[in-house]
């Protein structure tokens, strides 16, 4: 994706012409990064139009230094993170002895059972299947790139527990990989 500078510049200027094609121009891109980050479509959608709005207001910030495609990102993953922050429902502590092979059953019903090859689609949601804060950390860390001291940082944890995270939901992942395209090959995540 490559937005021109005139595109930006207009926008600056609080175009509405212009942010609608900036808005047309992101949206396959920005919902793939939010649904990273949501676990249904609409949720998605509310996230991108939330990172969005915050974007047409800061954009007059932006440094043309930086590629605007990270700019983007960057406010995308943010908003995100400030949603988890805000939810108390996502910050349910779980004992992992409590997830019983039930509930994972009961998670894999978004997959579809009848893919014979494993494709982003199907992958993510596998991804949705994992206990909301494992989801988190495992796309702020392995999916985005962050490091775990910046992930415990913004999501308010220790690093240790931010690696555990990792750690549980590679090997979630790799379960219910195997157990969903009844392979028995080694899965790395």
């Amino acid at each position: 994706m490559h937005i021109p500078q005139e595109l930006i510049e207009r926008c600056k200027k609080a175009e509405r012409k212009a942010q609608f094609e900036l808005y047309r121009s992101c949206y396959g891109w920005m919902m793939q990064v939010c649904l990273r980050y949501q676990n249904n479509e609409e949720d998605a959608k509310d996230l991108m139009n939330q990172s969005f709005l915050k974007i047409c207001d800061k954009i007059d910030q932006y440094n043309s230094d930086i590629p605007f495609e990270a700019w983007i990102r960057r406010i995308t993953i943010n908003t995100a993170i400030d949603q988890y922050r805000k939810s108390k429902a996502n910050r349910a502590h779980f004992d992992v002895e409590d997830l019983s092979e039930s509930y994972w059953e009961s998670k894999m019903t978004d997959v579809n059972m009848a893919e014979t090859e494993m494709n982003a689609e199907s992958l993510r949601a596998l991804i949705t299947a994992l206990p909301p804060i494992s989801q988190k950390v495992f796309n702020l860390c392995v999916l985005d790139g962050y490091e775990y001291g910046e992930v415990a940082e913004l999501l308010e944890t220790s690093e240790a527990t931010c690696r555990w995270h990792v750690h549980f939901a590679r090997k979630k992942l790799q379960e219910l990989v195997k157990k969903t395209f009844q392979t028995t090959e080694s899965v790395i995540i």
